[in-house]
């Protein structure tokens, strides 16, 4: 991957979705995180996950939503480490009400949880991180007005901070769906990790798209057991037989579930030092990126 200025990452909203399975990535590669959560119980929960991985992790408790917060996320971090790598923000809440039924007040949460975050995440890091890289991650979008505003705002801020700042380095990653699971979010995590990366340098101001594939049905999740006596058609021994070849087949694959297995960096060399990109979409069955690239020739995402 090469080396950061430092192995250190903060990862916001960790107690769930998308965060979650970024710190774990992180924490499975020999970085320390610092799981900064507003449910500090939650960000225990994560930070336990990490430790139980062999990494090494920290939870904190912080309203991204509040300035005090955020300065306060920063400076333990420091205070703990010395040093700060990157920050991995995620502004995860999706609205789906109609536009014509969404209330005033259930707005200004939207925009608060998602842009005025990301808007404190940002400006702490001019302040603070020299030499570093902040991730945003963005809430998938819908045909909502709303979403569209706030998916708006946020690629607008982002674009115009990495106009305005060459140091930290700021991008803006978007999904194509809600969260599900580290397993099926991994090509998430990879564009994050990507773009956190030495091979990311010069790269800034950019919206990558990443198509997610499609979640688990609810079922996958039962036990096998549980599945059997739902489904009269299945019997207990050939459900769990075939679990196992599952299981055997994927062990070789482990370190690829949560996006950490090893890839090459070196075509992004070329982006290094290129104008602005503006929007590119990642396709995890093709793995490349794909958008407004003029003659840039093709490459293979990590």
């Amino acid at each position: 991957m090469g080396m950061e200025p430092a192995r250190v990452v903060l990862v916001t909203n960790v107690g769930q979705g998308f965060g979650r399975a970024v710190a774990l990535a992180y924490g499975q590669s020999d970085y320390d995180v610092v799981c900064a959560d507003r449910d500090v119980d939650l960000a225990a929960k994560t930070a336990a996950e990490i430790e139980e991985l062999g990494g090494q992790a920290i939870p904190i408790q912080a309203d991204m939503t509040t300035q005090m917060d955020v300065l306060g996320a920063f400076h333990k971090v420091f205070e703990i480490f010395g040093a700060l790598g990157g920050v991995v923000h995620v502004s995860s809440q999706v609205s789906h009400t109609p536009f014509e039924d969404l209330g005033e007040g259930k707005f200004a949460e939207l925009v608060a949880e998602d842009l005025r975050s990301a808007y404190l995440t940002l400006k702490t890091a001019a302040r603070l991180l020299d030499g570093g890289w902040v991730v945003v991650i963005a809430p998938p979008g819908n045909r909502q007005p709303q979403m569209a505003a706030v998916l708006g705002a946020l690629s607008r801020l982002t674009t115009s901070f990495a106009l305005r700042y060459e140091d930290p380095r700021a991008n803006l990653v978007v999904p194509s769906r809600d969260a599900a699971d580290p397993r099926h979010d991994a090509a998430l995590v990879r564009s994050v990790r990507f773009l956190g990366s030495s091979s990311a340098l010069g790269i800034s101001g950019q919206e990558v798209f990443v198509e997610l594939p499609p979640p688990p049905r609810a079922t996958e999740t039962l036990l096998p057991e549980v599945r059997a006596a739902l489904d009269d058609r299945i019997r207990q021994d050939d459900l769990e037989a075939s679990l196992y070849e599952e299981a055997d087949a994927d062990d070789e694959g482990d370190e690829h579930d949560l996006g950490l297995d090893e890839f090459e960096l070196e075509p992004f060399e070329r982006l290094q030092g290129a104008p602005a990109l503006r929007r590119h979409l990642v396709d995890e069955d093709e793995g490349e990126f794909e958008g407004d690239l003029a003659d840039t020739p093709r490459h293979r995402l990590p």
